[in-house]
């Protein structure tokens, strides 16, 4: 008897479509071996390969009747009832997937059944024999009807909707898929069912997240206030290096360093102003009072306020600026003998501007500190930062402003008596036109002046040099004009652009006038508010002086 496993064949093939039958029509020689691929079956050794021998006339005969003889049993087979025959399955992944969508009614469920079945059929006859049992149509239908029972409770919940959950997992992982049949018999993916305690802890996650997100804000709120405590404590050793150094050098008489006749007298107090008791208040009180704030930072706002008149020592510090530079650069060679003396890095000049530079910087530290505070919500500490960056940006122009007066030169009497500096800067002017005498304006050509508006008088001065990064300009006192005895009038229009005159009425200086022209008109219309502003204040005290008691009527008619 010839053994059909020496050809492939086996008597499962019988189940297979016709299709994947693979036999040899019109050649009797031999049989081609059968694919692998497609019963997932490994065929007998002895099964013919093409590289083989021509087998003998006997047994290519014998060949031959045998596959007559399978043929003729295939053809008998077909007669049995089988399942339609499918095409070929590529991805059992998404056959099976294509069960995910719940039927909408029970014909639909038993349609989806049915899909079950060939599928797990197909799968089983995909897979090898030997991996994989034949499929069990009880396990199946038993399955199937329970499905089925659950689609139609749920259609009979009156909730006018039904919900199928994991009727067939999505893929090999085991999860499950979910749909909602509509009314009008339409599906639509939902969410599973979520318990009570997923529910919590889904909300314990967001406030855990949100909690995280607020804590790594104010992670970075105390790296900034830690760099305002870093700097400034760097910054209180530089304050030391200059008293505890250079000045105590200066005022040791046993100095091997000799210091210069010219200093001697007092003058050196001139080089450092007043850079000891700013020293003193940051090394004693400041620097103590930022530390706590580590600890504290809602103080940090009342602690800037608190702290705003001994601010402006640095105001007094920048007015000494330009004339301590002059005095370092004229003795250069002997503060650099005392530098080498010391042992420091940086000469003098450099370290008496940290001062102006340490100033500046407040502004921007408080800056970083509150952009975090308002990110963390930390509502009732903005208010009182933002006035602390408000007076860290007062003092550091003021400051600024009074190194513009410290370089004025050549001026007869004190700055510090002319009352507080309202404005300043550069006008384009023509000294003795009024703005009757136009020939005489249109004769000159308008020379740019440095103009110094305080509450007493108004300054004209020269510009000496200019301001680069490293150096700034020069002021060269030119003439002033009592703001009690000064007139103003706006000169401007379309014809002679942004104008305006002031002349003075003092009966010894009665010639003295000036018509002054803004680089933009915004700087004229400052000008202008500013200066009336002024004059108004001005004219209200002469009167409250010459008759109180008809000054006084005329605030209250007024109010």
């Amino acid at each position: 008897m010839i053994d059909l496993d020496d050809y492939g064949a086996s008597p499962q093939k019988k189940w297979l479509p016709t299709q994947f039958r693979k036999l040899s029509h019109g050649k009797s020689d031999k049989l081609p071996p059968v694919e692998k691929s497609l019963i997932n079956k490994k065929g007998s050794d002895k099964k013919v390969k093409p590289n083989q021998q021509e087998k003998p006339p006997e047994e290519q005969e014998s060949a031959t009747a045998a596959a007559v003889q399978l043929e003729a049993e295939d053809e008998e087979a077909t007669a049995i009832e089988l399942p339609p025959p499918m095409k070929p399955i590529q991805d059992t992944a998404s056959a099976l997937s294509g069960a995910n969508a719940a039927p909408s009614s029970s014909e639909d469920a038993t349609g989806t059944a049915n899909k079950i079945t060939k599928a797990l059929s197909l799968k089983s006859l995909e897979e090898p024999s030997s991996a994989q049992a034949p499929a069990d149509l009880t396990e199946i239908e038993q399955f199937v009807k329970q499905k089925v029972e659950n689609l139609k409770y749920l259609e009979n919940d009156g909730s006018g909707s039904a919900m199928a959950m994991g009727l067939v997992g999505g893929g090999g992982d085991g999860s499950s898929s979910s749909t909602m049949a509509l009314n009008g018999g339409h599906t639509i993916a939902a969410k599973p069912a979520i318990s009570p305690q997923f529910s919590e802890n889904e909300a314990a996650d967001e406030n855990l997240t949100e909690e995280q997100g607020i804590e790594d804000i104010l992670r970075k709120r105390n790296y900034a206030l830690r760099e305002l405590v870093t700097t400034e404590d760097a910054y209180v050793n530089d304050l030391s290096q200059i008293v505890n150094g250079y000045i105590a050098e200066i005022r040791n008489p046993s100095s091997t360093v000799p210091i210069p006749d010219d200093l001697k007298g007092g003058k050196e107090r001139m080089v450092f102003g007043n850079i000891e008791a700013i020293y003193e208040w940051h090394r004693d009180h400041f620097l103590k009072s930022l530390q706590k704030c580590l600890q504290n930072p809602y103080e940090l706002g009342s602690l800037i306020k608190r702290s705003e008149r001994k601010l402006h020592m640095y105001v007094v510090y920048c007015q000494n600026k330009p004339v301590s530079e002059h005095i370092v650069q004229e003795h250069m060679s002997y503060f650099d003998e005392l530098r080498l003396k010391l042992k420091y890095k940086l000469c003098l000049g450099d370290m008496l501007i940290k001062p102006v530079q340490r100033i500046m910087k407040y502004e921007l530290l408080l800056k970083d500190i509150l952009k975090h505070t308002l990110r963390a919500g930390l509502t009732e500490e903005v208010p009182g930062l933002k006035e602390a960056m408000h007076i860290m940006q007062v003092v550091p122009k003021a400051a600024n402003d009074m190194m513009d007066v410290g370089r004025l030169q050549k001026f007869e009497g004190k700055i510090t008596t002319q009352g507080k500096l309202l404005l300043h800067g550069p006008l384009y002017c023509v000294e003795g036109a009024s703005s009757s005498d136009k020939n005489s304006y249109n004769s000159q050509k308008p020379k740019e002046l440095h103009v110094f508006l305080f509450e007493q008088n108004i300054i004209f001065a020269e510009i000496v040099g200019k301001k680069t990064q490293f150096t700034s300009p020069n002021y060269i006192y030119k003439a002033h004009i009592q703001v009690n005895k000064m007139t103003l009038q706006d000169l401007s229009d379309q014809t002679n652009g942004n104008r305006f005159s002031l002349c003075s009425i003092d009966p010894q200086r009665s010639s003295l006038s000036y018509i002054c022209t803004a680089p933009t008109p915004e700087l004229h219309n400052e000008w202008l508010n500013t200066i009336h502003e002024i004059l108004k204040t001005q004219n209200d005290f002469l009167k409250a002086l010459v008759s109180p008691i008809a000054y006084q009527k005329e605030l209250t008619k007024d109010s």
